[in-house]
């Protein structure tokens, strides 16, 4: 998914999508993201503006969600391009959602609109998708942006942890997730 090139977003969005994802994973802990870790692995043809607009998208998730590059590690590669996030938060002592805290009879409550990633990711891919499902042009940006820039929950960490039993980022698919 992240390695796609986007043609609306390219470099820029892929950065983002890269760290987004990680930051939704830590908001479903109730975490603040404190920074986090980039490796990245380069091939030789990656080159100075390659690294600007990569960079670019990056820095703005950064202010977005103040969210610091604390390190990392860049090494070569013969290819394809690598990139690896690993986010870090932090929450109140005690105050983690885990996965396991669900009993029966808890209600499930999710903060977006199910679906729309993987209907997103096919429209990207399949122009064929858009046409057979009658989607405007409209629809066709709101599902692939849906999919390119996913939308970390990060101002529900504090709900969640003073109102969850348990907590997870869904964006493998709910039923799947139910199950964890």
């Amino acid at each position: 998914g992240v390695g796609l090139v986007p043609a609306g977003g390219g470099l820029a969005a892929i950065a983002r999508k890269a760290l987004r994802v990680n930051l939704s994973d830590l908001a479903a802990k109730g975490a603040t993201p404190l920074g986090f870790l980039l490796t990245l692995a380069l091939p030789p043809t990656v080159d100075d503006g390659w690294l600007e607009k990569f960079s670019a998208g990056l820095n703005s998730d950064c202010e977005t969600f103040g969210c610091a590059l604390l390190g990392g590690d860049t090494t070569g590669t013969p290819g394809p391009v690598a990139i690896s996030v690993v986010a870090v938060g932090c929450v109140p002592r005690g105050g983690m959602v885990k996965r396991g805290g669900a009993k029966p009879g808890d209600k499930v409550f999710v903060s977006g609109t199910i679906g729309d990633g993987a209907l997103g990711l096919a429209v990207h891919r399949r122009a064929d998708a858009a046409r057979n499902w009658k989607l405007d042009a409209q629809a066709r940006a709101h599902l692939i942006d849906r999919y390119l820039l996913p939308q970390p929950r990060v101002g529900l960490a504090d709900a969640l942890r003073h109102c969850a039993s348990a907590a997870m980022d869904v964006s493998d698919g709910l039923v799947g997730d139910l199950t964890k």
